[in-house]
């Protein structure tokens, strides 16, 4: 039997011993987040400073530990993590290899990466090092995907920690599915709905050619619905990515191309769907793969950078037709945010009026 190949305790191919490693995947059993308190309160009573990067997308919470949640938090946390697309947190030094791990697994079962480089001893998590990853820009780089979209039970939650970043570069974006579901026009949508998509893991078998590399486990191909609905939320969100997604079924070659094309140029160039991170050392971004693209950025060389992510199953992707929207569920919250514009603009004119009135 060979030994496996390790290099400072990363795994990089596998091998007799550990060649079904990621056969263990399985889909979540429960569905984290869902009917938490909608107001967070547990959450949010630890929360010092928060910043949304858009409206709709993207919020960076100061105050908050990770390796220190109690279980109502994380449960508050997935369900805001769900609403907001991606949450970034900044110092998160104590959040260790256990501690990663712990997080992750309080939210559904960990997945295995059937080819990505691991740790040694935790399997579950993954080594993003631009000094050892395959010179492809189907890397961590400039490759807008969900994770493991090719799974039969594809990740709902990823945790990504950066424990070495580059001196300039190497910023993360995400592209949200939700606005892009909602942008759509009726006649799109009515067609989408009616769709699947066969997902592959066609580049990692490319991969294994190309690099010699063995897997961990079997690389699957796996038929998921073209319009999602997220279990946390209950919103529909666009489920195809420019990597991961073979073809439409049950369309034509050319029709495939063209729906695929089209919602792909939307992910890439639509800037309204879109938030940049930009990432110090001990930063950690969790995202809701259900319903959000990324991508890294690959303008870093030569400075280097690595990374470790915890990857967590979700359910089986289903569609619901009686799922609601962002766009609809949003409408509350921008009523709310044009009336305090509104009422802090009257009183503003009010108290000018008074003093003109008094120095009059």
């Amino acid at each position: 039997m060979s030994p496996t190949p390790v290099v400072h305790g990363i795994v990089l191919s596998g091998d007799e011993k550990d060649a079904s490693l990621a056969e263990r995947n399985t889909h979540a059993t429960r569905v984290a987040g869902k009917g938490v308190d909608p107001e967070k309160k547990a959450l949010f009573a630890s929360v010092t400073k928060r910043i949304d990067y858009s409206p709709k997308l993207g919020t960076e919470l100061h105050g908050i530990k990770l390796a220190q949640l109690t279980d109502q938090q994380a449960e508050e946390l997935a369900a805001f993590i769900s609403e907001r697309g991606v949450v970034f947190f900044r110092d998160q030094d104590d959040l260790d290899n256990k501690e990663h791990v712990r997080l992750g697994r309080r939210w559904g079962p960990l997945h295995v990466h059937p080819f990505v480089p691991h740790n040694q001893q935790d399997p579950e998590i993954i080594v993003l090092d631009s000094r050892i990853s395959p010179p492809t820009r189907f890397n961590t780089n400039d490759s807008w995907h969900s994770d493991v979209s090719f799974e039969p039970a594809p990740a709902s939650y990823s945790i990504l920690k950066f424990e070495e970043i580059p001196e300039s570069g190497g910023n993360t974006i995400w592209s949200n599915g939700y606005e892009l579901y909602d942008d759509l026009s009726q006649p799109i949508k009515t067609l989408l709905e009616g769709l699947t998509a066969t997902h592959s893991s066609d580049i990692f078998k490319l991969l294994v050619q190309t690099s010699g590399r063995k897997t961990f486990g079997q690389l699957n191909d796996s038929v998921h619905p073209v319009i999602r609905t997220n279990p946390v939320t209950g919103w529909k969100s666009v489920f195809i990515n420019p990597v991961f997604t073979r073809e439409i079924n049950g369309v034509t070659p050319a029709e495939s191309k063209w729906i695929l094309d089209y919602l792909g140029d939307l992910i890439v160039k639509k800037l309204q769907y879109q938030v940049r991170f930009n990432w110090e050392k001990n930063s950690v971004a969790i995202w809701d793969n259900r319903s959000n693209y990324h991508t890294g950025v690959p303008d870093f060389k030569p400075y280097h950078r690595r990374g470790v992510r915890v990857t967590v199953s979700g359910e089986i992707p289903y569609y619901d037709p009686n799922s609601g929207t962002q766009a609809k569920a949003w409408e509350a919250t921008a009523n709310a945010i044009i009336a305090k514009q509104e009422a802090a603009e009257k009183a503003k004119a009010d108290a000018e009026a008074n003093n003109s009135a008094k120095t009059a």
